[in-house]
């Protein structure tokens, strides 16, 4: 296929391997290779080779790299590194179709998808190089939203009706139709001119092909509504026309819900009949989940209490219905073996990963290389993604926050920032920050997750680091995590870690107290201090009647069947939650009227929707005033605050717990401080002992007051 113009810019040198033999040469000595023959088996559609049937699915929005200068390079870096890092088939991020009813978000103007030449053209084209690079073949992701497209002047959808929201959305016609069909066709030959070898369409989650296909959203009576064929009639004119721009020798991928998950919506018998009525239409179906609106609670993300690999069972009932087609499947996906356990069990043809990207994109090569005990396997706590306010007792985070403390969430700037991974975050570039000038000898104290990324950091830039550990373990807070229920992959995380730090060079020293004798004595240059924070007491009478929530996952076995639990917090909310799957039952006395107001988003959702599914017990706007024999005395609240006055009741239980917060240990960073600047250290400090907070921070954190070591 031909193309008029041609690009300003060189194309980068290409490594995507051009038959299936060339791809299992290169796997011949891999041990990951062996141990995963199915994952490492490549496969050859349209003339296009998959070295192994791994694919990166889209994360963050085509057009950013357009419109966000100041994230631009962190980008197309975000799918170069997934590239480099072995994945057989990376996506970019959506670019919606057009700029009048299906404009995205944050779209400034059209993207220029009609000439095959100038700025608009090569930033796409930027894309597929740095994919190819890599190694992997290159998607371009296409939206449109439909009747959710907030951004545009006019949305359009199957049918025409006013929103919740008062927006009117229009029907479409034959012409509106015909209309995004041509659009669909230019794209095609844009993807095309560009360099990609195949186009996403994202027809899921809710957005315009899952709209026509759904009865949720799809009430029409002429030939587009009624029965499946009907329903199925316009996404086909869209899928022809993009194959007629693609040309045959590239590959159509389409992005589906197997069910809308909202009663009367789209069923999987619903999907199974549009899988057979667009069977060889594409090459591959790639089956998702839900409609966006829902998040997590459609299992569009999976979360925490999810099984990986959320949507397989969908994605195994649609392939029975495909004859021509291939299936992809995505959800929750975090290392090579449940992909390889997938394509074995002939549920589904490819695997796709999009958080776990974020959390180690390297975790296939580190795998072919027989060190999948070094992958950073993805917690699914939702920092890179946090989702919005689907909670029916959310506030949205813009009445909670001011402007700039709400956009350090929501800006597009801040996606992608992964708690485990500290070389992730749009706008951050490690490798252009100063150089060490010299070899120090750098002193971590604390040996939580904060101080050994420090180390870990440290080292790798040739320091010579030591870390003094005061305990007999490594870990610090998160050790909570071998013994929760629902956490068990933070403690592999903090297992990593401690390989990490092993093979760093790290100098390791349990069961020892910094002081100023230690600090003569090694006299370091740089003293980093991660020592932690400590649960605060209980303020109430009868405190001695009650354990510590902290404490309540080292001494199971000391607690009753009954359980109440005095505060309204995350760590109250998740010990619930660990004693509740222990078969506790559990009773949750809060001050305020939400629980957990802090937490936000898809996170939120999980932890509250799981609460109920456990049975949990809630006495929301009580105050929780003393322990006594009888039980918890409270007092119902008078007002938002919190402030007690109303109703007296006593709750009763076996046993009794508090969670009421943590407060950084600043007595022993003063004390550290000190003692490290007698003896002419620079000090840092670092994670909870700075400010109490999450993992991210600590992890970051300790990198980067690390980075900063010169």
């Amino acid at each position: 296929m031909a193309f008029p113009g041609k690009s300003s810019r060189e194309t980068a040198p290409s490594t995507v391997v051009r038959s299936v033999d060339e791809a299992r040469a290169q796997y011949a000595n891999r041990p990951g290779a062996k141990k995963y023959p199915h994952v490492f088996n490549p496969i050859e559609i349209r003339g296009r080779v998959y070295r192994n049937r791994l694919i990166a699915a889209p994360t963050m929005f085509f057009h950013a790299a357009y419109f966000i200068p100041e994230i631009r390079e962190n980008i197309y870096r975000m799918v170069e590194v997934r590239a480099k890092g072995g994945f057989g088939c990376v996506a970019t991020g959506e670019l919606p179709l057009n700029f009048e009813e299906g404009r995205g978000a944050f779209m400034d103007r059209a993207i220029d998808v009609r000439h095959f030449y100038g700025s608009d053209f090569d930033s796409a084209k930027e894309y597929a190089d740095r994919i190819h690079a890599g190694g992997a073949l290159a998607y371009l992701e296409v939206s449109h939203e439909g009747l959710e497209a907030d951004d545009a002047a006019e949305p359009w959808g199957p049918d025409d009706f006013v929103r919740e929201d008062g927006r009117h959305v229009f029907g479409m016609d034959r012409q509106m139709m015909e209309k995004v069909c041509r659009d669909f066709f230019q794209v095609g030959r844009f993807a095309a001119a560009a360099g990609f070898d195949g186009v996403l369409l994202h027809g899921g989650h809710g957005f315009l092909i899952q709209q026509f296909v759904s009865p949720l959203f799809n009430h029409r009576t002429d030939e587009f509504g009624g029965s499946i064929e009907n329903r199925s009639r316009f996404p086909k004119m869209a899928l022809r026309a993009l194959r007629a721009g693609m040309g045959e020798d590239m590959v159509l991928e389409l992005r589906m819900s197997a069910e809308d998950g909202e009663k009367g919506g789209m069923t999987l018998e619903d999907s199974c009949g549009f899988a057979e009525q667009i069977d060889g239409l594409v090459d591959i179906f790639h089956v998702s989940n839900g409609i966006k609106k829902l998040g997590n609670r459609g299992d569009t993300f999976s979360d925490i209490f999810d099984p990986h690999g959320v949507n397989l069972e969908r994605a195994a009932a649609i392939k029975a219905h495909l004859h021509k087609s291939l299936v992809a499947v995505v959800g929750g996906f975090n290392s090579v073996a449940q992909a390889e356990d997938a394509i074995a069990e002939g549920k589904a043809d490819f695997v796709e990963c999009a958080r776990q990207c974020f959390a180690d994109p390297d975790f296939i090569e580190k795998t072919l290389d027989g060190r999948e005990n070094m992958v950073h396997r993805c917690v699914r706590c939702f920092h890179c993604y946090p989702g919005f306010c689907e909670h029916p007792t959310d506030i949205p985070l813009w009445y909670q926050l001011p402007p700039e403390e709400f956009m350090k969430i929501y800006s597009p700037a801040v996606m992608g920032d992964c708690s485990i991974n500290p070389n992730s975050g749009l706008g951050y570039y490690p490798d252009r920050l100063p150089k060490p000038q010299a070899r120090r000898n750098v002193l971590v104290v604390g040996g939580g997750v904060g101080g050994m990324q420090a180390a870990i950091t440290a080292a790798r830039r040739g320091h010579k680091v030591t870390l003094a550990e005061k305990g007999e373990r490594l870990g610090g807070v998160l050790l909570f995590a071998e013994h929760d229920h629902d956490k068990r992959e933070w403690m592999d995380f903090e297992r990593v870690l401690e390989r990490e730090l092993a093979e760093s060079g790290t100098t390791v020293e349990l069961h020892t107290r910094v002081d100023e004798n230690y600090l003569r004595a090694k006299s370091p240059d740089y003293v980093i201090l991660a020592v932690g924070a400590h649960n605060r007491t209980c303020p109430l009478p009868g405190a001695e009647r009650a354990m510590d929530a902290a404490d309540t996952f080292f001494h199971m076995d000391q607690i009753g069947h009954s359980v109440v639990i005095a505060g309204g917090g995350l760590t109250a909310c998740e010990t619930a939650l660990n004693l509740a799957a222990a078969g506790h039952e559990v009773t949750i006395v809060a001050r305020k009227p939400r629980l957990t107001p802090s937490t936000f988003g898809y996170y939120r959702n999980a932890l509250l929707d799981e609460m109920d599914r456990r049975g949990i017990k809630q006495f929301l706007s009580t105050c929780p005033l003393a322990f006594t024999d009888e039980g918890l005395v409270c007092e119902k609240a008078t007002d938002e605050k919190g402030t007690p006055g109303g109703e007296r009741l006593v709750v009763s239980a076996d046993t009794y717990v508090y969670s009421f917060g943590m407060d950084p240990n600043s007595d022993e960073v003063e004390r550290l401080t000190r003692a490290a600047e007698a003896v002419g250290a620079k000090v840092t400090n670092v994670g909870n002992s700075k400010a109490a907070g999450i993992v991210r921070d600590a992890v970051h954190g300790g990198d980067q007051a690390a980075m900063s070591i010169l």
